[in-house]
């Protein structure tokens, strides 16, 4: 006749079991667990001519009015140079594949409203990092704030203006000339962007509280 196990001993062995079976899991499992996020980097081949050409332009007028630091470490600081310079690729890129007018369609009944909400939300991100990133767009009280009212209303022709903003600042002779007196096209491209990313905020607002009506229905 068996002896019974005694209960400690009992739990003992099974925490043994369950520890085993845990220890001998398969390594796929594992790794697809502890896989972080990844975001490859731009590859240079892969960026179109024009926007190159832009980023190179700006870049070389910020070396000339003494806007980018020289560092004390020349390989951090071109490590640094070349992660920025991809992202405003990707982000100069992204403006220029917005279509506003095409998203719009026919007429505002046909508005895919979640889809406005994406892309105004992506294009207010890209600006204001393009804002940031960009020391020759950067002025210190450039006058009246912009400002957009979310007014439904007002949509039929936000979208259009949004649309025009767009083309006017990728258009800016900022990005293909370098004068010492473009003090002038340097503000109107600033402006031209901060108005991007007011209108693009705007229009995102209203375009998040009708997909909400909308799904309330």
């Amino acid at each position: 006749m068996k002896r019974p196990i005694p209960l400690p001993n009992y739990i003992v062995t099974i925490a043994l079991i369950l520890l085993g079976s845990m220890t001998s899991a398969p390594q796929s499992i594992l790794a697809t667990q502890q896989q972080p996020s990844y975001k490859p980097p731009v590859d240079p081949a892969a960026v179109p001519p024009r926007v190159k050409a832009m980023v190179e332009a700006i870049n070389q007028r910020a070396r000339e009015l003494g806007l980018i630091a020289i560092s004390d470490d020349p390989e951090t600081a071109a490590f640094v140079r070349r992660r920025l310079n991809a992202q405003l690729s990707e982000d100069f890129e992204k403006l220029h594949s917005i279509d506003i007018e095409k998203l719009i369609g026919p007429s505002l009944a046909a508005l895919d409203y979640r889809v406005l909400a994406d892309v105004t939300a992506d294009l207010k991100t890209r600006a204001t990092r393009i804002k940031y990133n960009v020391p020759v767009l950067q002025f210190a009280g450039k006058g009246e704030k912009i400002r957009y009212e979310d007014n439904p209303e007002h949509l039929a022709t936000m979208l259009p203006e949004l649309s025009g903003l767009i083309k006017s600042f990728l258009s800016s002779p900022v990005f293909r000339l370098s004068s010492p007196n473009d003090v002038e096209l340097r503000l109107r491209a600033g402006r031209d962007l901060d108005s991007i990313i007011k209108l693009s905020e705007a229009i995102n607002k209203i375009a998040k509280r009708s997909t909400k009506t909308a799904a309330l229905r």
